[in-house]
């Protein structure tokens, strides 16, 4: 496929990864966009994929090439690490629910172990199972490391001969309000290289990548991109399951949730490639993709944009401090 017009290097970048060239020579620009969204090991697999390496000059190849056979190394050992992990809480009988990257890890096929970037190990443990848990870690070298998890999460492990540490949640990312306290988690059990886990089902698996783009890290509010996550939910599909949207739209029915999950469909729609069923977005979920394309687009427009959003903060934060001294 071919599109035409001016596009950026962040729209020709989009195209590549759903196997549209443009015919454009904006190379230097697809890297540097690709270098910033952390997809340059996605773009070659996608390029690969797509047959499109015969379109690409030979030293970006190399370079795309080298960055994807740098990350397939990184997510071996990183899925090596993964199942000493899970095999020794299994011994304690533990099966533990793996989000975000880290179930990708376990059942990506081998052909495309090298496209997503996976800074660590993202585990969801029972509440009664995490001082067994973190006996079991500790009994196999793992240290826990001084920072704030978050509320959602109880610490973060690492041993120095890793290549990545490990988050040990107590639920999913996300508003404590999807997720009732002693209410089973929406997960599938699955027996893979010899150890027992759970991955989220379809559906859960696409709220939690929403509430985790567009509320945990804010991107609702930033009008920032995350191209990872839509292309981990282009991988949902690519793994052959099939996602209700009706029963997404139920888990996320109203408010912020609501313009969060919208505009996160728009961006799988018209950056990922993925087809969507249902009643289509309103009209301030289309204006906040607008504004999103404009950010990266535009560095003039961005820089407005983020001047505004400071100075909101600013005007914001007396009010902020009051309502909490009234408490």
């Amino acid at each position: 496929m071919r599109s035409g017009g001016s596009e950026s290097g962040f729209q020709v970048l989009a195209a590549l990864l759903n196997g549209i060239t443009t015919g454009q020579d904006q190379w230097d620009k697809v890297v540097q966009e690709a270098n910033r969204h952390l997809v340059g090991p996605a773009l070659y697999g996608w390029l690969r994929h797509w047959g499109l390496l015969i379109n690409v000059p030979g030293e970006v190849e190399k370079y795309l090439r080298f960055l994807y056979d740098l990350n397939e190394e990184r997510n071996r050992r990183l899925r090596r690490q993964s199942v000493e992990t899970l095999r020794v809480l299994n011994e304690a009988g533990i099966e533990p629910l793996l989000i975000k990257g880290s179930a990708l890890l376990m059942i990506m096929p081998e052909h495309r172990l090298g496209n997503r970037m996976i800074s660590d190990l993202d585990l969801v443990i029972d509440r009664n199972n995490v001082e067994r848990s973190v006996g079991r870690l500790r009994g196999i070298g793992y240290q826990p490391l001084p920072e704030d998890p978050g509320p959602h999460a109880y610490g973060k492990f690492y041993r120095p001969t890793d290549v990545g540490s490990l988050d040990l949640h107590l639920r999913p990312p996300g508003p404590a309000i999807l997720y009732t306290e002693g209410e089973p988690l929406h997960s599938t059990r699955l027996e893979v290289m010899g150890v027992r886990v759970c991955i989220p089902t379809p559906v859960e698996w696409v709220v939690h990548l929403i509430v985790h783009d567009m509320i945990l890290d804010r991107r609702l509010r930033t009008g920032d991109v995350e191209l990872r996550h839509l292309l981990d939910c282009r991988e949902i599909f690519d793994l052959g399951y099939e996602v209700d949207w009706d029963a997404v739209r139920a888990r996320l029915p109203s408010g912020r949730l609501a313009l969060a999950r919208d505009l996160f469909f728009l961006n799988l729609q018209r950056l990922a490639g993925v087809k969507i069923d249902g009643s289509p977005a309103g009209l301030l979920a289309n204006l906040l993709f607008s504004r999103q394309i404009a950010r990266q687009d535009h560095g003039a427009y961005k820089n407005l944009d983020d001047f505004g959003l400071s100075l909101l903060r600013a005007i914001w934060k007396p009010f902020k401090i009051a309502a909490a001294n009234q408490r």
